[in-house]
């Protein structure tokens, strides 16, 4: 039988785990700083001809060389978000757009194909070969070599993307404190970092910014095709296109090329968009450099995590369980506005469980989570916005109450690991961050206070870039900074949103239940 802790100890076990892997986070964490530079992509460290294409060359060379037909899109530098498409005439929903030759794309194989770093480059992982290739491209450029098939794209790339992997170690730490996204920053920087030791252990001419600024590239513009079986490529064109949340028209293979089909009807001037996915805020802001507006990502999710907690008394035997149907003694779970999967409790009510017998265990995780083993055993992908109609809570209607009461005690505890005050967010993500902020009545705003004021780094900048824009993908630091600040408030503001709402929820459901039970036993 399934005893259900007092809620003092579920309390203190959802702590306990949780402070345990802060210090783990934070050891690491610490380890990493130390091999990391403060800012990671200094200018003179990103090859020089990257960003000197212009607009017209790179169109003369899509035209010409890559033999692109006759398109319905105009290429537009000045858009709030840079660089995008914009109809020039008008453009039906389910019309074939974009229509680029398979000869255009750079895939794994057209990689290995044009590089000249010999047969090692094969032995890379696909994401390490293909930053390699680029970055073995702009340094041959740098020596003034451009007989590339690509040199001309490359040099059309923008020399900066706004990704995380181009944020100075500060802002990174200051701008997203108290959400996961900081975990999720780090393990991005910490992964790139090795992989680039790894690519110069073999290629020891590719310098580590170039390097970076590679992957900088990649995960701003890098499309996986899914008629191909979901194989990577850069699509020099396509990868124009913005994001719009809720947009359902995907970048995608038919017939040899590659198309969009619009999901809506676009009138001439307009900024045609496709999808990059369902992916919340968070990771548009790691990947790409911005953030939509509070409120209009209907993809945001908050990632809760929850695990066994290592001073339990049946911890390896709960472990051993779990890993038995599929499952991690640590998970994480989506908390959305429109509610929670079911699965969270159910994996809650498990590792809070305290049978007399241990060997209960495997039982008791069939009943809480039966069905999870056979979909894979990945509950991050069984439960993104789904509630699951098997398995159950243990312990009855004192679990429920229980695995809810520790729902409530994380989120709050989640909203008091913001440092910003709700009032401050908001402003700041309230902001246009491709303008200068606005002061109220005369005193310095909150959007003001988390700029860098570094105005030595702006005149270097300036001066070596004097015609910086959206195109080149160079500004100056304080623009940058802009950026970066709107787009980590509205991550926060959007994730504190959801912890407001599932702990006012799940504080609601309790005192319903502990009212019912209270009529019961009357």
């Amino acid at each position: 039988r399934a005893r259900v802790p007092r809620r003092r100890a579920a309390v203190s076990r959802a702590s306990s785990t949780r402070a345990r892997a802060i210090e783990n986070e934070t050891a690491t964490e610490a380890t990493a700083e130390e091999a990391m530079p403060e800012s990671r992509a200094a200018d003179e460290d990103i090859p020089a001809p990257v960003g000197t294409a212009t607009k017209e060359e790179f169109m003369a060379w899509m035209t010409g060389a890559q033999r692109l037909p006759g398109q319905k899109l105009d290429l537009v530098v000045d858009l709030p978000e840079g660089r995008g498409l914009v109809a020039r005439e008008e453009v039906r929903k389910g019309d074939s757009l974009l229509e680029i030759p398979d000869a255009t794309l750079i895939t794994v194989g057209r990689a290995v194909a044009e590089s000249k770093l010999g047969p090692k480059l094969a032995e890379l992982q696909e994401w390490s070969l293909l930053a390699a290739f680029l970055a073995e491209q702009a340094l041959a450029l740098e020596q003034g070599d451009d007989s590339g098939v690509f040199a001309v794209y490359v040099r059309a790339l923008p020399r900066r993307t706004g990704g995380v992997l181009d944020w100075p170690e500060a802002d990174v730490a200051s701008l997203l404190a108290g959400s996961p996204s900081l975990r999720a920053a780090r393990d991005r920087q910490e992964s790139v970092e090795a992989a680039i030791v790894e690519i110069r252990g073999a290629f020891p001419q590719l310098t580590p910014g170039a390097l970076r600024w590679a992957f900088d590239v990649l995960f701003s513009r890098l499309i996986r095709l899914p008629s191909r079986g979901g194989e990577l490529a850069l699509v020099p064109w396509a990868d124009m296109l913005n994001h719009k949340p809720g947009c359902e028209a995907y970048i995608d293979d038919a017939a040899g090329a590659v198309c969009l089909r619009p999901d809506r009807r676009y009138r001439p001037g307009e900024q045609v968009f496709a999808s990059y996915g369902a992916r919340p805020s968070s990771e548009l802001l790691i990947s790409y450099g911005f953030a939509p507006p509070v409120g209009e990502n209907p993809d945001d999710f908050y990632e809760l995590v929850l695990g066994v907690d290592p001073d339990d008394r049946y911890a390896d035997q709960k472990a051993a369980a779990l890993r038995n149907i599929g499952l991690r003694p640590v998970e994480a779970f989506p908390l959305r506005l429109s509610g929670y999967p079911k699965q969270l409790l159910q994996y809650a009510s498990f590792i809070l469980c305290d049978p007399e017998d241990p060997s209960e265990l495997p039982e008791l995780a069939q009943r809480a989570l039966v069905g999870n083993k056979a979909l894979g055993g990945v509950l991050g992908a069984l439960t993104r916005g789904k509630r699951g109609t098997q398995g159950e809570v243990l312990g009855g209607d004192a679990g429920e109450i229980a695995v809810r009461e520790m729902l409530a005690d994380l989120t709050t505890d989640a909203l008091a690991r913001y440092p910003n005050s709700l009032e401050k967010d908001r402003d700041i993500a309230a902001q246009d961050p491709s303008k200068p902020f606005k002061s109220k009545k005369g005193k310095k705003s909150a959007f003001a206070a988390e700029l860098i004021d570094d105005t030595k780094e702006v005149i270097g900048n300036d001066g070596a870039f004097p015609d910086a824009d959206a195109w080149v993908g160079v500004f100056s630091e304080p623009v940058r900074q802009t950026q970066r600040s709107v787009a980590a408030a509205r991550v926060r503001v959007g994730e504190r949103r959801i912890l407001a709402k599932t702990d006012s929820e799940v504080r609601l459901q309790i005192r319903k239940m502990k009212a019912d039970a209270m009529t019961k036993s009357a």
